[in-house]
């Protein structure tokens, strides 16, 4: 037998006893775990990935918001424009995060590592599922973090949030905001994966996210909107995450809004991290 059937046959009973072994959730759970290790190894990336978002809430709310009251016909609301801001920040939080799934796709394609995955004894929708676990679980700490911080300066800075379904209304926050960054992710795996390049990765993220953030209600209820941003924002799926967040802070469980959300993300995800898994597919040929 040649040397090379030898290795062929070698691996295929790895690839074996990786399957009867370890099996696929094993798998996933070894690429997340090292997606975690590598998060606590730059934590600046975590730090960076929040600054403009809490920035932004501070910055915002101070601005805007006798701007907001004024619009809305004077103090008598019962929350300030933070309340109304808040989802939009977790949602701009997520697609930040989304962006940096695609740099750390790169830098893996970059430094070999992608190849070791590609020749590994697992299967390759382990690697992606993986990944995207990881990812998944980074949005949802800063999207806990976020919403922390604001019930922090609630208490201490006298700001008026509702936060009108309590901690298990968070919960479906941070749930929804990870989902969507999850699912967002999809865009910058794909293009780090077609391109290989950390500046189109970047280019092509973050130019999508303030028209994405802006063109919905992210920023304000819809009822505020010039009418041609209102027609863009009933396609745009942040306006689903938004709507159904800012009813959990303002006014509670509105689980036709909130099923709305859980549909549009299911759709961009499915379309998005359906394209990354045939661009992942590529790679290996």
């Amino acid at each position: 037998m040649s040397v090379q059937a030898e290795a062929t046959q070698s691996g295929r009973a790895k690839r074996a006893d990786s399957e009867t072994v370890g099996g696929m959730g094993y798998e996933i759970m070894w690429v997340a775990w090292r997606g975690f290790k590598k998060l606590t190894r730059n934590p600046f990336i975590l730090f960076f990935s929040l600054f403009m978002p809490l920035i932004w809430l501070v910055m915002f709310s101070s601005t805007f918001g006798n701007v907001f009251s004024s619009a809305t016909g004077g103090p008598q609301l019962p929350y300030d424009y933070v309340a109304v801001l808040l989802p939009g920040i977790t949602v701009m939080t997520a697609i930040q995060s989304a962006a940096q799934s695609g740099f750390g796709m790169v830098a893996d394609i970059d430094s070999g590592f992608m190849d070791k995955f590609f020749v590994a004894p697992m299967r390759r929708s382990s690697v992606l599922l993986g990944k995207l676990l990881s990812d998944g679980m980074r949005m949802a700490g800063q999207a806990a973090i976020v919403l922390g911080v604001a019930y922090l300066l609630k208490i201490g800075a006298g700001w008026r949030i509702p936060f009108a379904t309590g901690l298990p209304g968070a919960l479906l926050i941070v749930v929804l905001a990870s989902a969507f960054g999850v699912a967002f992710s999809g865009l910058s795996n794909t293009v780090a994966l077609r391109t290989k390049n950390t500046e189109a990765t970047m280019m092509v993220s973050f130019t999508l996210t303030f028209p994405l953030l802006f063109l919905s209600t992210a920023m304000l209820p819809k009822a505020f909107l010039p009418a041609w941003v209102k027609a863009f924002s009933s396609v745009n799926p942040v306006s689903y995450i938004a709507d159904a967040s800012r009813s959990l802070i303002l006014t509670g469980y509105d689980w036709h809004t909130i099923g709305n959300a859980f549909i549009a993300i299911a759709i961009f995800g499915i379309v998005l991290n359906g394209m990354a898994v045939m661009a992942f597919r590529a790679q290996g040929k």
